[in-house]
């Protein structure tokens, strides 16, 4: 976890603070001044790919992909997985992405958030409410998933493995495997991940909780057995494509409803 996470949120402040305390009471506008000059907040926002490289960055190393992985969800219940010193650096970091990110990006963003707010305020008062609401959350997390998909780096570098060893092997490993099911039967992760890039809205389902896109050109599912457009659970894609990186995985990614039980 990196300790300079909150660098943009300080940064954001030295641009909207400065300006205000270099003037001094009483001073008057100079003369023949026909326009303001631009806030800081005009120059300061990043456009969205700037926004999802932080929170991507490769190999799913990125705070997006560390606020899911952390966040722990059963039976009605939620928590936080690591240290309160990991939330506050993560949280910070989240909230200074937040703060130069494009104005229709900062409400996820900020609930993308929440659970690292919630664990430091109870480290600070044990006393307060865990409020964190789970389907407002994940709500928003399929909406970052969704936007920056297009912007993943890694994944297209993910090398990829022969597809005849694959196949065989993964078929042999779990049956059933390999078929096509909906992305609307997927984990919520993985169905916004690949929102707005299937052409019927339809995957190819690898092993349980392992999906790549799925062509009707491109019948033959053996030959969707490489690495480099595979979305899912982290661990399935180490095991069936070993060295491949974990850009567009997820920890606990399941099998979807139309998958073999």
């Amino acid at each position: 976890m990196r300790n300079a996470v909150a660098v943009p949120a300080l940064t954001l402040l030295f641009l909207t603070g400065c300006g205000a305390a270099a003037a001094e009471p009483g001073a008057l506008p100079a003369s023949g001044s026909a326009t303001a000059a631009p806030s800081a907040e005009t120059v300061s926002r990043d456009s969205e790919e700037q926004t999802c490289a932080k929170l991507l960055e490769t190999n799913g190393e990125g705070p997006l992909y560390q606020s899911i992985y952390l966040l722990q969800v059963g039976d009605g219940t939620s928590g936080f997985g690591g240290s309160v010193e990991t939330a506050r650096t993560l949280g910070q970091e989240v909230h200074g992405i937040a703060g130069r990110a494009p104005h229709d990006m900062e409400a996820p963003l900020e609930e993308l958030a929440s659970p690292m707010d919630a664990t430091v305020q109870r480290a600070e008062n044990p006393d307060a409410v865990w409020s964190v609401t789970i389907e407002t959350w994940q709500s928003a997390v399929a909406e970052l998933l969704t936007r920056c998909a297009p912007h993943e780096t890694g994944a297209a570098a993910s090398p990829a493995v022969p597809a005849p060893v694959t196949a065989d092997t993964t078929s042999a490993a779990y049956p059933g495997y390999p078929l096509i099911v909906d992305a609307a039967s997927l984990d919520y992760r993985v169905a916004a991940w690949f929102s707005g890039r299937l052409i019927d809205g339809r995957v190819v389902a690898l092993a349980p909780g392992l999906y790549a896109p799925y062509d009707p050109n491109v019948p033959d599912l053996s030959s969707y057995y490489t690495a480099d457009r595979v979305a899912g659970d982290g661990v399935l894609k180490h095991i069936v494509f070993p060295g491949s990186g974990s850009a567009a995985t997820w920890s606990g990614v399941g099998p979807g409803s139309q998958e073999p039980r």
